[in-house]
């Protein structure tokens, strides 16, 4: 029984001590450096280099009955409409060209971004503008 006390301990050391691990910290890194500001719906700015929407270098979106996707190469500006029925998010796509384009988002899609002081992550929901530099 003496032996088998400090190995019963080590055992609960080794599992525990694993528990208590930092948060994810990273966030997937495009092979096309974007770069972009979001601003929330606390209206707080941050700026955002290697952004990706789900990891993707484009919008993936509803219009309608159709789904579409739109390549950050050729936006300008997103901004947040309205709530939409079953946890989407209205919005307007603004692209260079200056065409607009009505979406709705999934409301759990994440934006993801690095910043000078450390990973950004936000869902579509919380979401107000974006500007594409």
């Amino acid at each position: 029984m003496k032996r088998i006390l400090p190995v019963f301990f080590i055992v609960l050391w080794v599992i525990f001590s694993g528990m208590g691990g930092t948060p994810a910290t990273d966030v997937p890194v495009p092979a096309v450096n974007f770069r972009a500001t979001v601003i929330d719906d606390q209206d707080i700015a941050t700026k955002c280099a290697n952004v990706s929407w789900e990891g993707k270098t484009f919008f993936r979106a509803e219009r309608g009955r159709g789904v579409i996707t739109i390549p950050f190469e050729k936006v300008k500006k997103v901004t947040r409409v309205a709530d939409a029925g079953g946890g989407g998010v209205d919005a307007q796509v603004v692209l260079k060209s200056g065409e607009t384009v009505a979406v709705t988002f999934d409301g759990e899609a994440r934006f993801f971004g690095q910043t000078t002081f450390g990973t950004y992550r936000i869902s579509a929901k919380n979401i107000k503008e974006i500007f594409f530099e």
